[in-house]
């Protein structure tokens, strides 16, 4: 199989990288949710970017799961396997011959969710929506599966549901391990023609990983859970908006 690059300017490319994988380090996402819009704005495909961007992705989750992997939630995480999965796997198939514009949907859910700790009637209303949680969890497969942005309705589930900072990340992690794994798979057993050429794939996990390392000693250890919510929250309101953008 032969590997073609179709990579825009290294320059655009190492600050998303930077950003989102400091961003990831955090709040168990990052990589897929900021670098997939960018990557399409400067006019890469959709499987391209999913090449570039999911063994970063992977190789964080996989990290911060080393470190707080007994701080996951298994029933939710049971939920993901059996729900989100399968659903990823269709939408994933179905992507490459159509992607639908899910930005606006996912944009107006996350900005609900992230108004929440702010708006009675909103928290209120996404407390029923929680008691659906099946149903919630197998659109998030869909959209991701489409889209690359099920990270953000999995974040804003964590969000609704008020999980502590470590059992929110090492869940959100572990959701996102599986996806990792279960994109890539697909893509490889649909035959996809693999278009990131190693080297800078590498390259990319070593920043990363670099990242990761770098921001789990200096900056996670000082977000408390009030913090970590505070940062969840501009995360999921700073998401809803850049897909809003990019939607229009």
């Amino acid at each position: 199989m032969h590997h073609v690059s179709v990579l825009p300017a290294p320059e655009l490319i190492y600050p998303v990288i930077l950003l989102a994988s400091v961003i990831q380090s955090l709040f168990g996402v990052g990589v897929l949710l900021l670098g997939t819009p960018w990557m399409l704005l400067l006019g890469m495909t959709f499987p391209a970017t999913l090449q570039l961007l999911l063994p970063i992705s992977l190789t964080i989750s996989l990290l911060q799961l080393r470190r707080g992997h007994q701080y996951v939630d298994r029933v939710l995480l049971r939920g993901i396997a059996t729900l989100t999965l399968p659903a990823i796997v269709v939408a994933l198939l179905a992507s490459t011959r159509w992607s639908p514009p899910l930005e606006i949907f996912v944009a107006i859910l996350v900005l609900t969710f992230s108004l929440q700790d702010r708006v009675r009637f909103i928290r209120h209303g996404l407390n029923q929506l929680l008691r659906f949680q099946r149903t919630y969890l197998a659109m998030m497969g869909f959209v991701h599966g489409a889209s690359n942005l099920g990270g953000s309705m999995l974040t804003a589930l964590a969000f609704g549901k008020g999980l502590h900072r470590d059992i929110s990340r090492a869940t959100i992690a572990a959701g996102y391990t599986l996806f990792a794994v279960v994109q890539l798979t697909t893509l490889r057993l649909a035959g996809t023609n693999w278009q990131v050429d190693v080297g800078t794939g590498v390259r990319l996990i070593v920043v990363g990983v670099t990242t990761f390392w770098l921001t789990e000693h200096y900056i996670f250890s000082r977000f408390d859970s009030r913090r970590y919510r505070i940062g969840l929250e501009a995360l999921l309101i700073i998401t809803g908006l850049l897909l809003l953008l990019s939607a229009f």
